[in-house]
């Protein structure tokens, strides 16, 4: 009786023991479900509130990038517009027709949409020979470019740029100044000032809200002022106001505001356009963003769950770990998706970005050869000197941009080093012809010493070691004020057998590092964020690839830097030495001194740009080559098929090009039945540069590959070997 009661008693105690249990799972449960729900709701309000932030950092460097490429293409129409006024001639103005011809030629070399020359009473000369009354100029003496909007008779939506000019006449009438015109429409082209794919517009308007440069958009499209569109239009969110942009742009200063139209938000950010009396406004879609919000949110919602499965694990613990290893291994495979996207559009945007850029350098350089060539015939050495500077930063320019696309082939391995004979001195000399404008510019002093230096000739890849040179004293120069010193130290501190020991030091008196961020100065994207630097414009790879180059030489760099004490860089090299009386090969960029002569040689020039083929007939007929033009692939095969045979000893052919392709033209022309046809010699000439370029360029059937811009001496020399 009394075992049976204690039974009962026992299984009475367990029913409360697993009721309390119950009771305990479900208070902890309802917890865990409160708790959650309370940081789901906060976290959805914290990012909510983040959304303003990050809407504004991004329109903010998107409206900097986009006024730093107006900027500069202002700038550039000035220089081009300084150069322009700087050549002219006494025959330029001996009576209107000569002043016809001049203006014409400038707008051909310079691309410009309208050039004029204005008198003192205010008559514009164009290239065509027609005078224009209304192109006004200040009244008042001005000495800098000044730039005006819809200021010429017949062409609206124009930007004109005016510059003075001071001491020339023309028939008697002093000539005050010369004024470059563009076109709105190629400025919102050339900036990019659209995405419709991203529902992305910038504007450019003036401080009383009417438009400068009007980017076409659904919204506000039938209006010239930019704030009565606003007050009609928009119905902003609490706070922000019409008035209060106009206020601010009034102000001058910048801000982000947001309103809705048709039921859409949109975010708009304005600033000061920089070296303009403008605003640039760059608006951007609340869709663009949304859908990063809602991952933000799914990555709230599933760090949430995750926490609730923690918890639940202690109860359930087989059953979470499987959901749990479960959903990582998704996450895992999205992100590793996601990683080999981004590696293949980085390749697409390197290839894109590269091809894109030697283009125009290709224009840039080949005309300032064919100006050193022409001016030198003038006797002018001012020009003669100004114009082999332009070359020289050009070709740095050039070397830049290789430098940073290879920044691609270090974090794949792929870099490596072209090792030939140098000079130290040579080198040196070289960088101190690039730097010398800039370290004078901002007023520093510079100091080269290589008095210890015993072996001046080495072998080296020359490129890469100028490379290591020029990023560590481009820092000095941007971290030192004016009137700091600058200085480069190469010592030679001793000789191993065929090997010597450099050292080279780059010291400046500048602003200086923290220890902290000297631990961290040679890793990617790394930059000291104070308030002393902020304004100072850089990639931050600089660093890295410099370091990247000096493990490659297996070499070593250390810095001694504290803040405000400046900073110096020591890098130590082994480099092979000359021998005395060893002859150096001939490199790669030059030539015989024997001008080679291709008289009665025919070319088939393919190229799908203008100024390209306008520069390439003009260098390859100074050799004597007769040259024909096509402007792609499709109109070169008609061209060579309808040809007699033997009629072209030779095709230059352009690789990216609109309806044929220089690849597929290539395997056509090979495809031809008449090997008269087929084998004629076919070399690309292409700013498709990459090493993946020259091997599909042979394996097309293609006999070399040239990059642009073009070396005409290396040009030559293939031509010269092809054609032998």
């Amino acid at each position: 009786m009394r075992s049976l009661f204690r039974k009962k008693k026992e299984e009475a105690y367990q029913r409360k023991s697993l009721g309390h249990a119950f009771i305990l799972i479900v208070f902890v449960l309802l917890i865990l479900i409160v708790s959650t729900a309370w940081l789901m709701g906060s976290s959805q309000k914290a990012t909510e509130a983040s959304v303003h932030n990050v809407s504004e950092f991004y329109l903010r460097e998107l409206s900097e990038q986009t006024g730093r490429q107006m900027y500069n293409s202002l700038d550039y129409q000035v220089q081009n517009l300084e150069n322009a006024l700087q050549i002219i001639q006494k025959k330029d103005m001996q009576d209107e027709e000569s002043l016809s011809r001049y203006i014409s030629s400038m707008s051909e070399i310079y691309g410009f949409d309208f050039y004029a020359l204005i008198d003192e009473e205010g008559t514009a000369y164009t290239k065509d020979g027609s005078i224009l009354e209304s192109v006004v100029l200040p009244k008042e003496s001005f000495d800098g470019p000044k730039i005006f909007v819809n200021q010429i008779q017949n062409f609206q939506n124009m930007i004109v740029i005016a510059l003075p000019i001071r001491d020339l006449e023309l028939e008697g009438r002093a000539i005050r100044g010369g004024v470059v015109g563009i076109d709105t429409g190629a400025v919102v082209s050339r900036l990019s000032l659209k995405d419709d794919a991203n529902q992305i517009f910038s504007n450019v308007i003036q401080r009383d809200g009417s438009y400068i440069i009007k980017t076409p958009h659904s919204h506000l499209a039938d209006n010239n002022n930019i704030f009565s569109a606003l007050k009609t239009h928009a119905k902003f969110m609490e706070g922000l106001s019409a008035e209060k942009i106009q206020e601010d742009i009034q102000a001058g200063r910048s801000g982000i505001t947001a309103y809705y139209l048709e039921g859409f938000l949109h975010y708009t950010y304005y600033a000061p356009a920089e070296g303009t009396e403008w605003y640039l406004t760059t608006t951007m879609h609340y869709d663009t963003i949304s859908a990063d919000v809602e991952r933000v949110r799914a990555v709230i919602t599933r760090n949430s769950m995750i926490l609730l499965l923690l918890v639940l694990a202690a109860v359930l613990t087989v059953f979470t770990v499987y959901l749990w290893q479960r959903h990582r291994n998704g996450i895992l495979q999205l992100e590793k998706i996601q990683a080999e996207e981004r590696s293949r559009a980085k390749s697409v945007f390197l290839s894109n970005m590269s091809h894109d850029i030697r283009t125009p350098m290709n224009a840039i350089i080949g005309f300032t050869d064919l100006a050193i060539q022409y001016e030198s015939e003038s006797g002018d050495s001012r020009i003669q000197d100004y114009l082999l500077k332009i070359r020289a930063a050009g070709s740095h320019l050039l070397s830049l941009i290789n430098d940073v696309l290879d920044m691609s082939r270090i974090e794949s391995g792929k870099m490596h080093l072209d090792i030939e004979p140098c000079s130290i001195s040579q080198i040196l000399n070289n960088i101190n012809t690039i730097v010398h404008g800039q370290i004078q510019d901002k007023g520093q002093n510079f100091h080269m010493d290589a008095e210890g230096i015993q072996n001046d000739g080495i072998y080296c890849d020359k490129l890469r070691l100028n490379q290591v040179i020029l990023n560590l004293l481009g820092n000095a120069v941007k971290f030192t004020p004016a009137g700091g010193t600058i200085s480069v130290t190469v010592l030679q501190k001793g000789r191993h057998g065929e090997y010597g020991s450099y050292e080279f030091r780059v010291k400046d008196n500048g602003i200086g590092m923290t220890p902290e961020f000297a631990k961290r100065v040679f890793e990617p994207f790394e930059r000291e964020r104070t308030s002393t630097v902020s304004g100072i414009q850089g990639t931050g790879l600089g660093m890295a690839i410099t370091k990247n180059i000096i493990d490659l030489m297996k070499g070593s760099i250390c810095v001694e830097t504290a803040p405000d004490q400046g900073t110096e860089f020591i890098v130590h090299v082994e480099l092979k030495i000359q021998e005395q009386g060893e002859d150096t090969p001939r490199k790669e960029n030059e030539t015989s001194s024997e001008e080679p002569n291709f008289s009665g040689k025919r070319i088939l020039l393919v190229e799908d740009n203008e100024l390209n083929r306008e520069i390439a007939s003009e260098i390859l007929q100074q050799y004597g080559f007769e040259i024909e033009e096509a402007e792609d692939g499709a109109v070169a095969v008609e061209t060579i098929k309808n040809a007699r045979p033997g009629w072209y000893d030779l095709i230059l052919m352009d690789i990216q090009m609109p309806v044929m392709d220089g690849y597929m033209a290539t395997r056509t022309i090979r495809g031809l039945s008449d090997s008269s046809y087929a084998d004629i010699p076919i070399i690309a000439m292409t700013a498709n540069a990459f090493e993946d370029d020259k091997k599909n360029a042979l394996e097309s059937g293609m006999n070399g590959h040239i990059a642009k811009p073009v070396d005409v001496d290396a040009l030559i020399r293939i031509l010269a070997d092809v054609l032998r």
